[in-house]
């Protein structure tokens, strides 16, 4: 019995070893997503915990379709923004020259999809999403201006389109900031699915999280 016990035991400690070895190399990063009200429905608004992996991007590039997690900061104005990569997080200022760093502010993770990749263009248009001409999914979509995704960038979006801080509101995110890429909603237990894809027609719009 004490020798079941003593295995058991040694079973959750490495379990739990890997699990925090894994988070820490941000191979497995599990927990509750900032700005989550920017993926509903597809996640849960308020209290929605996913599971994702970072084993993919580290052999290759996010694509269209991918659910990513991305190195982020909250601003002074309490605003979730993405990370300028591999060197701080950054603390935003509404100024003409968009995000500046500062070591001080807070890291974050944010969860959106990626609609579109270097060299492609996007623009929003007669209710849909459009990318080289090709309408990417069935969420309806308020009209944004057409951005050609510079080198190394990604767009990124929210799928509750008319509430979502995503980049139409900061831009297009550099890759370094990506970092995971999302296979599992897990929290509530009664929204656990792997099951990521767009859903069709309208998104729920600004939700208020307490």
């Amino acid at each position: 019995m004490v020798r079941w016990i003593v295995r058991a035991l040694a079973i959750v400690v490495i379990a739990v070893s890997a699990l925090v070895v894994l988070n820490f190399a941000e191979l497995l990063v599990t927990g509750k997503i900032d700005d989550a009200e920017s993926m509903a429905t597809t996640i849960p608004a308020c209290d929605g915990r996913v599971v994702a992996q970072g084993f993919s991007y580290k052999w290759s590039d996010p694509g269209q379709g991918d659910v990513v997690v991305v190195h982020a900061a909250k601003t002074e104005e309490g605003k979730i923004v993405p990370d300028e990569g591999d060197v701080v997080a950054v603390h935003a200022a509404e100024t003409d020259d968009g995000v500046i760093p500062d070591a001080d502010a807070d890291d974050r993770t944010l969860v959106l999809r990626v609609a579109a990749g270097p060299g492609d263009t996007i623009v929003g248009r007669a209710g849909a999403v459009w990318v080289n001409d090709i309408k990417i999914d069935d969420i309806t979509t308020p009209p944004f201006k057409e951005v050609s995704v510079p080198n190394e960038q990604y767009f990124l979006l929210g799928d509750n389109r008319t509430g979502a801080i995503d980049s139409r509101t900061f831009g297009p995110v550099l890759r370094d900031a990506i970092f995971a890429k999302v296979f599992a909603v897990v929290w509530p237990l009664r929204d656990f699915t792997f099951r990521l894809g767009p859903f069709t027609g309208d998104p729920p719009g600004p939700i208020a999280c307490t």
